[in-house]
């Protein structure tokens, strides 16, 4: 019985992490905890985890990879990057390192890392798939008017941010989107096998 009452209690758990995981909509400024000074951004499409809400900012948990040495960038995915969050160096916060790994790609080594810091309430979806959709659907509208559509597996992760910020300025794509839009092709890059955003 005892087994049961565990594992019951294990999937309720699960249940309610998976329930609070967000991503945001848009860029969103970063703070200490009782801080209004920015110290750092999340970007779009980034899972995490809601902890609580404080007055009109929520305290978040932001997880992802770091490279030796360079703690103020987490990034989705080892030797790729796809930028999750990037902290001020100067902001001196905490991150800490869950577990090393040794990138046998580049040779360096990389950490799993998590950190937890306020943001704004609002602007948040629990719906990652709307916002692959909605930047898929930039793409497919605004990078097509020059030339033929370049398919997302044309470039590597770390190639497209200077694709998208090379043709930019010729798109209708408002200024806001753009991050949106950087994400849905890095995570759809040719190196990038097994990310679902269809």
């Amino acid at each position: 019985m005892k087994k049961v009452v565990l594992v019951f209690l294990a999937l309720v758990g699960l249940m309610f992490a998976a329930d609070n995981v967000m991503y945001p909509t848009t860029v969103k400024s970063l703070y200490q905890k009782g801080s209004d000074k920015v110290v750092g951004r999340l970007l779009p499409t980034s899972a995490v985890k809601m902890i609580k809400q404080e007055g009109n900012k929520e305290l978040i948990q932001i997880e992802g990879y770091s490279q030796e040495g360079v703690d103020n960038a987490i990034y989705y995915a080892v030797n790729r990057r796809i930028l999750v969050a990037g902290l001020a160096k100067s902001a001196n916060i905490q991150v800490k390192k869950v577990k090393e790994i040794n990138d046998k790609e580049s040779g360096k080594k990389w950490y799993q890392v998590e950190v937890q810091l306020y943001t704004d309430g609002g602007n948040f979806s629990k719906d990652v798939e709307s916002l692959y959709s909605k930047a898929k659907a930039l793409y497919g509208e605004n990078c097509s008017i020059c030339h033929g559509l370049h398919a997302t597996k044309e470039f590597n992760a770390n190639q497209w941010p200077g694709v998208v910020d090379s043709m930019f300025p010729r798109t209708g794509i408002p200024k806001e989107d753009k991050y949106l839009l950087v994400q849905y092709l890095q995570k759809n890059a040719s190196d990038m096998p097994g990310t679902n955003t269809k």
